[in-house]
């Protein structure tokens, strides 16, 4: 089936997400990232991109657990995307574009792929306390 076809199937944000990483849906309905010289990357159904939001897509692409999908989905209120740009510095962003979690209540930023250095779930849960004691 045509990406296009597909890629109508989902809102104009995760469109867009696929577009900013090159994704596309193979032959079992996986959408991917294909290049000559690298080895094919899958990283979701088109189920699952369907059936969940936006920040669960960009938290699948940066390969971060469920765990973290979803308690920043749950509090998401708390927090503002973000992107840095060299000349620019930090700067609000879309959903789909996003790089850092801004935490309100506390002005802090949160690289998005840090999160991958947090390997298990008591540690995580030691990161989601000290930010909450900050609010």
């Amino acid at each position: 089936m045509d990406d296009d076809i597909l890629k109508n199937e989902l809102s104009i944000d995760k469109r867009k997400l696929l577009d900013k990483y090159n994704l596309t849906c193979s032959e079992d309905y996986i959408w991917e990232f294909r290049h000559n010289k690298y080895h094919t990357v899958k990283y979701f159904s088109h189920k699952f991109a369907k059936k969940h939001s936006v920040i669960a897509l960009l938290f699948y692409i940066n390969r971060l657990c469920y765990a973290k999908i979803k308690y920043f989905e749950e509090n998401f209120y708390k927090y503002e995307p973000y992107k840095y740009i060299f000349k620019k510095g930090f700067y609000k962003c879309d959903m789909y574009d996003m790089e850092f979690l801004f935490h309100k209540p506390s002005g802090k930023f949160i690289d998005i792929r840090s999160l991958r250095e947090i390997r298990n779930i008591e540690d995580f849960k030691q990161f989601c306390s000290e930010l909450e004691e900050l609010e």
